[in-house]
C-alpha cells in the first residue's frame, strides 16, 4: 500500500505537468495559437520540455497568435538547437536572414547542417531566400 502511494506520488507531477506539453501540441495542431503559446510557455517553465522550445520559437516567427518578435524567436529556437532539435537550425538561420544579418557563413553553415541531418525546411528556406545550397 506505502509504495502504491508513493508511486503515484512521484508520478502524478510528471502527468500533470505533462499535460501542458500535450495541450500545447495540440492546440498548435488545430491553430489555436495563443492557447499553444499559453501552454507550450508553461511546460518550458515547469517541465523543461525542450521541443516546445522550438515550437515557440515557430510561433514568434511566424506571428501566429503572438505579434512576430524575432528577438525571442531566436532565443527560442537557439534553445531548441542547443538540445538538438534539427529542424530548429532551418529556422534560427531564417531569423538571422530576417534580421539581416552580414554573417552569410553562419546561415549557410545552418541550412547546409539542417538539410545534411534530414531537415527538409532548410532546403525550403535556402530556396525562397535564393541561397544556394
Amino acid at each position: 500500500m506505502k509504495r502504491g502511494l508513493l508511486a503515484l506520488l512521484l508520478i502524478a507531477p510528471a502527468i500533470v505537468f505533462a499535460s501542458y506539453f500535450s495541450d500545447g501540441i495540440r492546440a498548435y495542431k488545430t491553430g489555436d495559437y495563443p492557447k499553444a503559446k499559453e501552454m507550450l510557455e508553461k511546460a518550458v517553465a515547469q517541465e523543461g520540455a525542450e521541443q516546445a522550445h522550438f515550437l515557440l520559437g515557430l510561433l514568434y516567427l511566424k506571428g501566429k497568435g503572438v505579434k512576430k518578435d524575432l528577438f525571442k524567436a531566436r532565443k527560442y529556437l537557439q534553445k531548441a538547437v542547443s538540445f538538438g532539435n534539427v529542424r530548429a537550425k532551418c529556422y534560427l538561420a531564417e531569423t538571422q536572414i530576417l534580421n539581416r544579418s552580414k554573417d552569410k557563413k553562419a546561415i549557410l553553415g545552418l541550412l547546409k547542417e539542417g538539410k545534411k541531418n534530414g531537415a527538409g525546411e532548410c532546403a525550403a528556406i535556402a530556396a525562397k531566400y535564393n541561397i544556394p545550397l
